[in-house]
């Protein structure tokens, strides 16, 4: 029943992707004629790669941070070996079993004994790095306010961003608090949560972190570097496409589009990503908002031709069987590049 569940679930999200890419090609939100002149150019695709180089080892070497914490035995060769491997299956295949289920099956099997801290590592890697893609657009609109007058949907954009990054700043600020945690209801939630084996370990791993704030902070600090990275690419082609958008309005609108596009419909975010970028350019009162689409196929090109090296580290890898893991532990968030 579980698994022909699963199978219907992933049925729908699949024609729901394709019948997103249908509307995208038929509404003309992609200009391919820039497209051909810029993916032929070895140059572009060079400084490409660079950038896309840059963002993932700042990725990798987060995760291996969080792997550190959690007390895991993985070096960091090991650790870009399976971050390779999950952006190639973040990319070909789409749904719930993809690059997150990926890395951490990979890296549960590797760690036997602490299977349980191993995926949470995974969960915990990309929850930061969506956290901070956020905070990118809610710190942009702090300084351009004027963005926002007769804009009613950027209004309501920018108040999302802004609760949920507030959310994050106090919950973090909390979580690091010493006295907090000697608050009876504090002790008595830990209490509960210890009740049950998978909640006891996952309080565990949480715990691991308090002891690490400035290492928590350098995590920060590299999912920001990643971020930048992607936007500066983003620039960088922008201005090959002559798209007429300041550095400010790219600081906002990529990393909100980064997060459109992870919805897990289609491989590598086809189709969610074009009508992201599409619509934010339209909002930034872009005169062919069409350049937002190409934009981001442009993008995605150059994201799946930088994922399939992905496919050497697993044709290379080895994994250690300790038991399978359930698509229900992790959730696959089909992120459309490797910089989350």
């Amino acid at each position: 029943m579980a698994n022909w569940k699963s199978q219907t679930k992933l049925l729908l999200k699949t024609l729901l992707g394709i019948s997103l890419v249908i509307y995208v090609f038929k509404s003309k939100m992609i200009d391919f004629e820039p497209l051909k002149q810029l993916l032929f150019s070895p140059s572009h695709l060079l400084i490409a790669l660079l950038f896309l180089s840059f963002s993932t080892l700042c990725c990798c070497t987060r995760w291996f941070l969080i792997i550190r914490m959690q007390k895991l035995s993985q070096r960091l060769p090991s650790v870009l070996s399976l971050y390779m491997i999950g952006n190639f299956f973040n990319t070909f295949m789409p749904g719930s079993v993809g690059g997150d289920l990926i890395k951490a099956w990979y890296i549960a099997g590797r760690e036997p004994e602490k299977r349980g801290r191993a995926v949470f590592s995974v969960l915990i890697d990309r929850v930061l790095g969506l956290a901070v893609i956020v905070c990118y657009s809610a710190v942009t609109l702090l300084f351009f306010t004027h963005w926002l007058s007769g804009n009613h949907q950027l209004k309501v954009t920018a108040l999302i961003v802004w609760l949920f990054t507030g959310l994050c700043l106090v919950v973090s600020l909390l979580f690091f608090w010493p006295p907090i945690w000697e608050l009876s209801v504090t002790k008595k939630i830990i209490s509960a949560l210890s009740k049950t084996k998978r909640l006891r370990e996952i309080t565990q791993s949480v715990m691991l972190f308090r002891n690490h704030p400035l290492t928590v902070l350098a995590c920060v600090g590299l999912s920001a570097l990643s971020v930048l990275a992607a936007i500066l690419l983003h620039c960088y082609l922008g201005s090959l496409l002559n798209i007429p958008l300041s550095y400010g309005q790219y600081f906002f609108i990529v990393p909100l589009a980064f997060t459109v596009s992870a919805i897990p419909l289609l491989p590598g975010g086809i189709g969610t990503g074009q009508l992201a970028y599409f619509t934010l350019f339209k909002w930034m009162g872009v005169s062919d908002p069409e350049l937002g689409g190409t934009l981001c196929t442009l993008m995605q090109i150059y994201g799946i031709l930088f994922n399939c090296l992905g496919a050497i580290f697993y044709l290379k890898s080895k994994r250690k069987i300790s038991g399978p893991i359930s698509t229900e532990n992790i959730t696959n968030l089909g992120s459309p590049t490797p910089c989350l």
